[in-house]
């Protein structure tokens, strides 16, 4: 009975563990730009090592750094890829615990220019050897990983698990792809459409989010397995919103899919008006079933 009471404790323990390890993990995180198409993510930081995915202007999460290579994580997959083919953004962040010491190097040797406290927000501008660079206030410096969390968004399935970018970028991004997709107004609509000589309504979106370096799926429903799902009180310009449009088959299913642009409006390929158009969301006649976070 002591025995498999040991067990039992034993696999607690080292369950709990593993949570740890992957909080630590998640903490650590910083956002990532891959810049380049087919940039080769391997097992190893080095060019001998094997290729696990090649990767395509795609946003990641940024785990560690040694020796020019950058330790990533993409869509479940964890591997590195030379620092010449990423850029770290800058990522909101808050210290996690009181005292901590903000040092001018990556180094528990280097010199102490002041302590944080649990709550202090930081700018996470680099990642390497188990510390972030950050900048405080007007300061930078130098915290380990394990005293910053950086601000996450849930699963973010299609470009990876995450960290949320500080938010003149991230607003920065998504004005781009409201912008990008408003030029495309009046375009007419097709059946099956996927280019600027016409377009479906997932045939838009895809068109508009693969130019951010963003893969959808081809079909709107298949488009909901992409992302994070966002309640509809949360919604922010560049969601990608899905709709019961036809009733023409089972009810709740997914045929129809537009990019909201905040302000209750949001651009679609129309079929009913023929055209790509912007619409408010409020007037919109079809049934609201979700939206879904790619960027």
């Amino acid at each position: 009975m002591i025995g498999k009471i040991n067990k039992i404790l034993v696999a607690c323990i080292f369950a709990f563990s593993l949570v740890l390890v992957c909080s630590a993990v998640m903490a650590a995180s910083q956002s990532g730009q891959i810049d380049g198409t087919n940039v080769n993510m391997r097992k190893a930081p080095n060019t001998s090592s094997d290729v696990i995915t090649k990767l395509s202007n795609s946003k990641v999460s940024i785990i560690d750094k040694s020796n020019g290579w950058y330790k990533i994580s993409f869509s479940g997959k964890t591997g590195w890829v030379s620092s010449d083919y990423i850029k770290p953004l800058q990522t909101a962040g808050k210290i996690n615990a009181n005292g901590v010491n903000f040092r001018s190097s990556a180094s528990t040797e280097s010199n102490i220019i002041g302590t944080l406290n649990n709550g202090k927000s930081v700018v996470i501008l680099d990642t390497q050897s188990g510390w972030h660079k950050v900048k405080v206030d007007s300061k930078e410096g130098y915290v380990a990983t394990k005293f910053v969390d950086s601000t996450t968004a849930s699963a973010k399935t299609s470009r990876s698990t995450t960290a949320v970018t500080i938010t003149e970028s991230d607003n920065s991004d998504l004005s781009d792809v409201i912008a990008f997709a408003k030029q495309y107004v009046g375009v007419r609509y097709v059946a099956g459409g996927k280019s600027p000589n016409g377009f479906d309504c997932s045939g838009f979106v895809s068109y508009v989010y693969k130019h951010f370096g963003v893969s959808l799926s081809s079909s709107a429903s298949d488009m909901y397995s992409n992302g994070t799902k966002v309640s509809k009180s949360a919604l922010r310009p560049g969601d990608i919103l899905f709709f019961d449009a036809s009733r023409r088959g089972k009810a709740g299913s997914i045929d129809h899919v537009g990019i909201y642009m905040g302000n209750d409006k949001f651009i679609h390929a129309s079929s009913t008006n023929n055209s790509v158009i912007i619409q408010k969301l409020s007037e919109y006649r079809g049934t609201y079933i979700g939206a879904k976070r790619v960027m």
